[in-house]
């Protein structure tokens, strides 16, 4: 059985001329939040899309639940919770009236799940307020309720801070990050709000005009991206023995033949580099770096920022 929630392989969409997700192959893993990163128009709607059975794939497979979704998608979606674009609702009844229309419609028998729904994004039960008359905040709380209303195990939600003011993002972060936690939900989020998935994500996939460039884990990633001091020397090998045995050094990752990465940057490197020159190793350069995720985004798409 698949540790991984949902797996797609090589998952692909065409829109005429224009392929929109080029052979994605993601894998998100039981109880953690996957954070999709990508600019807007990137891919990542469709992706999101095509799992939960809204657009057709081109070709490529989904399992979810460690089965293909094809042939299983009554047992399939029941489990799962979305939120895909704008959360539609009626305008004319109140937050709660509009929740027990979508308990009745899934059949969700569960006592107080809309009372409970609601309680987990922190909106009022019982309350007079009409939905024509929320906020945006209160909008995408609502469905968010509206997606674990039926207790799902997956939740995937396409960008549910969007428009939301920095107070309003810090909440339904909050109850997201929670709903993993403390409940064991599996999330698969996406965004093009870079430092909301930092905050948040346990692992990332970064998507650039419909390709999956990089999966990683965010403790991995921020390691890559972290403080760290470049050090440039002659002979890898025997650097790695002398700063091992004379420095007691363990946290470190060796780049190509010439180039380490130390993360302790406490180090002084005025003796590091002393004690390697004394070795008959030549230290080429050091320095301490600084890359910030922000870097790291660039890097690997080639281009621009993200916003």
């Amino acid at each position: 059985m698949s540790d991984f929630l949902i797996e797609t392989k090589k998952l692909t969409k065409v829109y005429g001329e224009q392929t929109v997700v080029n052979s994605v192959n993601l894998h998100v893993s039981k109880g953690r939040i996957y954070g999709l990163l990508g600019r807007n128009g990137a891919g990542k709607t469709t992706i999101m899309k095509m799992i939960l059975g809204l657009t057709a794939i081109t070709s490529g497979e989904i399992d979810v639940f460690g089965k293909n979704v094809k042939g299983y998608e009554k047992q399939t979606y029941p489990r799962i919770g979305a939120i895909i674009e704008t959360p539609g609702f009626y305008p004319n009844l109140t937050g709660t009236e509009n929740l027990e229309i979508f308990a009745k419609l899934r059949g969700t028998t569960t006592p107080n799940a809309v009372k409970n729904a609601l309680e987990v994004v922190g909106l009022p039960y019982k309350d007079k307020k009409l939905f024509s008359k929320y906020s945006l905040g209160m909008k995408q709380r609502l469905g968010i309720a509206n997606a674990i209303l039926h207790d799902p195990e997956l939740l995937i939600l396409d960008e549910p801070t969007n428009g939301l003011d920095p107070i309003g993002i810090a909440e339904v972060r909050d109850f997201i990050k929670d709903m993993s936690e403390k409940q064991g939900k599996t999330i698969l989020i996406s965004s093009h709000i870079l430092s909301e998935i930092q905050l948040l994500a346990d692992d990332i996939g970064i998507i650039d005009h419909g390709v999956l460039l990089e999966e990683s884990s965010m403790e991995e990633l921020q390691k890559k991206n972290s403080r760290y001091i470049l050090l440039q020397v002659s002979d890898v090998p025997k650097s790695v023995l002398i700063l091992e045995r004379q420095f007691g050094i363990k946290d470190y990752s060796v780049q190509d033949e010439h180039t380490l990465r130390l993360y302790d940057t406490s180090l002084d490197m005025a003796e590091v580099n002393k004690a390697l020159v004394m070795q008959e190793v030549s230290v080429i350069s050091s320095g301490l770096c600084n890359d910030t995720l922000e870097d790291y985004f660039k890097k690997i798409t080639g281009g621009e920022g993200i916003a």
